[in-house]
């Protein structure tokens, strides 16, 4: 074969080496791209879901509100019960439309959302008719029949909302299975093109003459699209992980019972999502004039427990405020003497207004990076979500306190009256201790109030309250039997020390000093009925009338004094 041949036949070679090294290099460049897309596809559609299932239960759980607030609306009468139902129907209403938008195209999801948004129609429904009756019957205490029809109303809706969750719940396990078959199915492509580039790399070194700069080159380039695939595979992870995270936390929040509760589990989940940055969680006290340390995880450089919300850059300006250089940027005050090197606070906004704040410090080597913006949209959801439950959490709060607490008097009420007694008398028994139970009553409050008005009796009722707060030990319990009557109940007291108490009450109560537009109204004295568990009666009712006679014997004799129970009244 002559030369010139070889060389045409070497010129072939080469030229379908080339060929060949192109179409496999085009195919390595657009698999990651496609293969990416294709697995990003599944995992929008699989994040879709979830969400609408957040929604759905979003919307449950505004209804359950919204119901909550009728029933104690046609128990108490009170306006400020409606505030819930306004602001739950509302809420879910929002959420019923963005359903209906994001299943549009959906006919099974859809049919099951359309019952669901009928069921709402006749429970707002009913709702209003129900409220307008209380409204228009005044005073007169709403029907058990009606409470229960709005709870029979929910528990269909809930009965449709689980249906619907738990197609959606079939759905999303379908749509991570295809989401793992195609992450699956990416790491094949990326096995083969690792092959195909050892085989391009094989053909290459055969031509190594022609062309080893521009093969080194190549390899080069494969790599780093191999990495970058790499990369992205667990940046995604690592936002599923995220994600994951997330959801439990919102969820694992909205049952708490309790502030200490509630930011103990806030903190393992911010550990978790944040465990490279030291950090913590401060809120409001109920005044509003300062932030407390609720929780915190890892070495914090600041030990700041307590600040006034002026001292907070986030706080004034409603928005987050990193800073990476100490000596460029503004610092917060409530940082102290011992400051990171960089730190990062993000307002918790809930209507508009802040409840608390996320705080995060990064270390020496984190400086240049400290806060990348992936780990600022986890902390801003991180933010969103806790500051809505801290929102759903006072207003639970603040319903039940409404529904055992005294308006008035800020004492307890009679229905929490009744089941605490029953209570510590079954702890009493228990525990082989007495229990004494005192009935108090203001004397001639009646004239009282003809001669003074109504907002005098109101304040003496008021000043007598706050001495008794004052005066019981942290066991006691002081509540609004009725009326100008009052209970006291002692655990783990006996006669001589419940008689002994009562007489320095009943000192203190006749020197109280009651104003009321700069006049000071005359003294007033109260009267005491004693019964002692298990002496006068080892039931609730028992104690409760053994107590009350002996207080009608002591306005009897004259007022202003203490009668201890008799067994025989």
């Amino acid at each position: 074969m002559s030369q010139t041949r070889k060389v045409i036949l070497s010129q072939r070679y080469l030229q379908l080496g080339f060929v060949l090294a192109m179409c496999l290099l085009l195919f390595t460049a657009l698999a990651p791209i496609i293969s990416a897309g294709w697995v990003e596809e599944s995992d929008v559609r699989y994040l879709q879901t979830a969400e609408q299932m957040e929604q759905l239960q979003l919307m449950l759980s505004s209804l359950k509100y919204a119901e909550s607030g009728t029933q104690g609306y046609l128990i108490t009468g009170r306006q400020e019960y409606l505030q819930p139902y306004y602001q739950g129907n509302e809420q879910a209403q929002g959420l019923l439309t963005r359903l209906r938008r994001t299943l549009r195209n959906d006919t099974d999801t859809l049919r099951s959302l359309e019952l669901i948004s009928r069921q709402i129609d006749i429970l707002h429904q009913y709702q209003g008719r129900v409220i307008e009756q209380r409204r228009l019957n005044g005073g007169t205490p709403a029907y058990t029949d009606d409470i229960l029809s709005g709870k029979l109303g929910m528990d269909r809706l809930r009965f449709s909302v689980t249906d619907l969750r738990s197609q959606l719940n079939a759905r999303k396990a379908v749509q991570y299975n295809e989401y793992q078959s195609r992450r699956q199915l990416v790491n094949l492509v990326v096995v083969l093109v690792t092959v195909l580039d050892a085989v391009l790399f094989s053909l290459l070194l055969w031509q190594i003459f022609l062309g080893i700069r521009e093969r080194a080159r190549t390899v080069e380039e494969l790599q780093e699209v191999s990495e970058r695939m790499q990369l992205g595979a667990a940046n995604l992870e690592e936002r599923n992980r995220h994600m994951a995270l997330l959801s439990k936390m919102s969820s694992a929040l909205q049952v708490c019972q309790d502030a200490e509760e509630f930011f103990e589990v806030a903190g393992k989940y911010a550990y978790q999502l944040f465990g490279q940055h030291a950090g913590a969680l401060y809120a409001y006290y109920s005044s509003r004039d300062l932030l407390e340390r609720m929780t915190s995880w890892g070495q914090l450089s600041s030990d700041t427990i307590l600040f006034e919300p002026n001292q907070c850059w986030a706080i004034r300006r409603g928005q987050p405020h990193a800073v990476r250089d100490l000596r460029l940027e503004p610092v917060c005050q409530h940082l102290g003497v011992r400051r990171p090197d960089a730190y990062l606070c993000l307002p918790l906004m809930a209507g508009g207004e802040p409840v608390g704040i996320l705080y995060l410090e990064a270390g020496t080597a984190e400086v240049a990076d400290a806060f990348p913006p992936e780990l600022l949209q986890v902390a801003n959801t991180l933010t969103e979500q806790v500051a809505l439950a801290v929102t759903n959490m006072n207003l639970r709060e603040n319903l039940r306190r409404q529904s055992i607490v005294d308006a008035l008097t800020g004492l307890y009420n009679r229905r929490f009256l009744n089941e605490t007694l029953e209570r510590e008398l079954v702890r009493a028994n228990r525990q082989n201790t007495p229990l004494s139970l005192v009935m108090l009553d203001v004397d001639h409050f009646k004239r009282f109030n003809d001669n003074h008005g109504h907002e005098a009796g109101d304040q003496v009722l008021r000043h007598i309250a706050q001495l008794l707060l004052k005066s019981l030990r942290g066991s006691d319990l002081a509540c609004r039997f009725g009326g100008e009557e009052l209970t006291l109940i002692m655990p783990e007291t006996d006669q001589v020390a419940a008689l002994a108490k009562c007489e320095l009450l009943r000192e203190q109560i006749a020197q109280l000093t009651v104003r009321v537009g700069g006049v000071v109204l005359p003294a007033v004295t109260i009267s005491m009925g004693l019964a002692v568990y298990p002496r006068d009666g080892e039931q609730a009712d028992t104690l409760i009338q053994h107590a009350d006679a002996a207080l009608y014997r002591a306005k009897n004799d004259g007022r202003n004094r203490v009668e201890v129970a008799r067994v025989e009244e």
